[in-house]
């Protein structure tokens, strides 16, 4: 006979599938966000406080550098894995939700970065046994850098190599005169890290010093030869590499041969051509900058299709070639670009996020920007020759303008009340401004279905399908500095 509790306990279950539906859409979304987004950028303006001069070596437009001092502090456009420089002090910005700096170098031996040990100077005139026996494991949580600048005192050998066990990977600088000689003396008596960043300056007969640092992904290499025969050895981990080579009229075409896997490439020389650069298909990233001679962009032609930053400054030939990088987001345009290349330029590249320009009688109109619906970041150097165009750029989050115009105070004002949401910066003589976090944050669009308004909006003051800006926060601190 059944009875009612029978009965119950044979009914079929109901499965809730809501849930699942829900979660099953959730992943899709976010899969089609990654996918659409998979090419974006984040960049971000640094705000440098301290007394010297800052400068972008990943992405540097002209060789500007950005000064500050006690009254005004400097200013600058960056990316996560940019290498900047402050003085002689290397900073690699990799914490994007930490964009302002407080550097402070007045002692010889040590270098703060918002109060933090971050760069450890080693020289013969100072004495750093005191402050070594002193170090706790706190002292160096922020460490990035040991710069050597002369040979290692036997004295120091323990505390480098507690440094090592403790941070393995320290970047490691030998920029002195007389590099090999410090260097052949590191790997003797200190060969305790693996350093993901190096910093040196070699001749190329010095070249493989270099083949000794496996695990470095970034090389900074300051080139001491005006003409360069050999190439660079195997670095088999190197992604980045900056090559400063101001008086260098040649560099063999095998140069980047045995290191096809680079991303990104800084060049500063004065070549004629690029034809080194041929062996790169993988690079994403690639900053020319030409001192006083004529270069030829033809080495780029249907070549580096994965290029998102582009950025080229001085003289050249086959400008128009730039067109042809459909998935540009960063763009720095030659100093020679005539305005019917500028126009066709922009026309060609909607999607730009970062345009950087130098003012010239070549370019006198400037309309062509308002047809570029992404454009969040603009940079002018030397002169605006179209003041009238700038003030419809609506959606710019970020403008950069000449020093000179930066103290027109009307025209700025002007500005101001006509770009309510820009960032007015001034570039070449001093960079100053509060900082804004640049570009898309997909994820926005997803967290949105799952958080309340109320909790994003803490976090993004304005978000957008092509960009979005996060104002900097600027944190007032006090910190203890040791004295070395």
């Amino acid at each position: 006979m059944d009875t009612s509790k029978d009965r119950l306990s044979t009914k079929p279950k109901q499965i809730g599938w809501l849930p699942i539906v829900l979660v099953v859409v959730l992943l899709a979304v976010l899969f089609w966000v990654m996918y659409q987004f998979k090419g974006e950028q984040r960049f971000a303006v640094i705000k440098l406080f301290g007394k010297g001069d800052a400068i972008n070596f990943s992405k540097n437009y002209g060789y500007v550098q950005f000064p500050s001092n006690e009254k005004n502090y400097g200013a600058l456009l960056a990316e996560k894995g940019d290498v900047l420089s402050f003085n002689d002090a290397v900073i690699s910005f990799n914490d994007v939700t930490n964009d302002s700096l407080e550097i402070d170098d007045s002692g010889d031996s040590l270098v703060f970065v918002n109060g933090n040990v971050n760069t450890i100077i080693i020289a013969g005139k100072a004495n750093l046994i005191p402050w070594f026996q002193k170090m706790r494991r706190r002292t160096i949580d922020n460490l990035e850098t040991i710069d050597f600048r002369s040979k290692i005192p036997a004295s120091y050998i323990p505390y480098l190599k507690k440094i090592a066990h403790l941070k393995p990977n320290t970047a490691l600088v030998f920029e002195e005169n007389g590099s090999q000689i410090i260097i052949e003396d590191y790997i003797k008596k200190s060969n305790f890290f693996k350093p993901l960043f190096i910093r040196v300056s070699l001749k190329q007969n010095e070249f493989p010093l270099l083949a000794h640092w496996k695990t470095a992904e970034y090389l900074h290499l300051n080139l001491l030869d005006t003409v360069v025969t050999k190439s660079l050895p195997v670095m088999p981990a190197l992604k980045q590499c900056i090559i400063n080579g101001g008086d260098t009229k040649y560099m063999n075409a095998a140069f980047f041969k045995n290191n096809p896997q680079l991303e990104k490439v800084s060049l500063f020389a004065c070549l004629s051509d690029y034809a080194i650069l041929k062996p790169l298909e993988n690079m994403e990233q690639l900053t020319i900058t030409n001192f006083g001679c004529k270069g030829d962009l033809a080495a780029l032609k249907n070549k580096f299709p994965k290029l998102s930053v582009l950025i080229v400054s001085g003289v050249f030939t086959n400008i128009d070639l730039l067109g042809n990088y459909k998935n540009i987001r960063w763009l720095g345009l030659p100093e020679n670009t005539s305005q019917k290349q500028f126009n066709t330029i922009t026309a060609q590249l909607s999607n730009l996020q970062v345009l950087e320009l130098k003012g010239s009688d070549s370019v006198k109109n400037l309309k062509a920007l308002q047809q570029l619906p992404n454009l969040r970041g603009l940079v002018i150097i030397d002169t605006i020759t179209d003041k009238q165009s700038l003030y419809a750029l609506k959606e710019l989050r970020y403008l950069s303008v000449p020093d000179r115009n930066k103290t027109d105070s009307t025209y700025v004002q002007t500005l101001k009340k006509s770009l309510p949401g820009s960032i007015i910066v001034p570039n070449t003589g001093a960079c100053m401004g509060s900082g804004w976090l640049l570009l898309l944050m997909p994820a926005v669009f997803l967290f949105s279905l799952v958080f309340p308004r109320k909790f994003l909006k803490k976090y993004f003051k304005k978000n957008n399908k092509n960009g979005a800006f996060r104002a900097n926060k600027t944190d007032s601190q006090t910190n203890q500095k040791s004295s070395a």
